[in-house]
């Protein structure tokens, strides 16, 4: 990336049009006081110093150099520049049933274990988004507040099982009621997309929403 710091020094080059034109007004007044003295041609060659040449170069070189000074005075810089990208991502929260009937075989090792192993494997996926876990059996629970901590989401899920909840059932409603209470879907200046996951293999209808 390249920029100028003071770009009002660029102002300055107005000065070499300015002195272009007075310069050409000089070349002219100074030939016609040298033509007094006899034809151009013949003063030319007599006073090898009156020809305009190397004074019309001496003048490029004095713009040249001003030209160079006023860059300088601007401050050029070079560079990258940094820029932090925002980026936006998802709130997940996972309800997980935690109910007796998650020890159920009919999915190897059982239907916790798949349902965990299922959830480590979305955390692995995460990049910038959050995660939190409801525990849910005859009653909801909070596991895990919502975090950007995947090491602490993945110990967290790996500790769960049917004890950490005593009393029995399906408590659906209960776990959804819970993650619409502690997320902060109502912040009027962020707007984050929420997604709720729910494990659960029981046939049980109670406590629906």
């Amino acid at each position: 990336m390249f920029k100028f710091a003071h770009t009002y020094y660029f102002y300055l080059f107005l000065l070499i049009p300015a002195m272009a034109a007075v310069f050409a007004w000089f070349l002219i007044w100074r030939r016609n006081a040298l033509s007094r003295f006899g034809e151009w041609s013949v003063v030319r060659q007599l006073l090898p110093e009156a020809s305009p040449g190397k004074l019309i170069l001496k003048f490029a070189g004095a713009m040249l150099a001003l030209a160079f000074l006023v860059l300088t005075l601007a401050g050029p810089q070079t560079g990258s520049k940094i820029e932090k990208a925002r980026r936006q991502g998802i709130d997940i929260m996972v309800a997980l049933d935690v109910s007796n009937s998650m020890l159920a075989e009919d999915i190897k090792p059982n239907r916790l274990e798949r349902s965990k192993q299922a959830i480590s494997r979305l955390i692995d996926k995460l990049d910038g988004d959050r995660i939190g876990i409801i525990v849910f059996a005859g009653k909801a629970f909070t596991q895990l507040p919502i975090t950007t901590d995947y090491s602490a989401a993945k110990l967290f899920a790996s500790a769960i099982s049917t004890d950490i909840v005593p009393t029995q059932g399906t408590a659906i409603g209960d776990a959804i009621s819970i993650v619409i209470w502690v997320h902060p879907i109502k912040v009027p200046v962020v707007k984050i997309a929420l997604t709720i996951i729910v494990f659960s293999y029981s046939d049980s209808r109670a406590n629906r929403l």
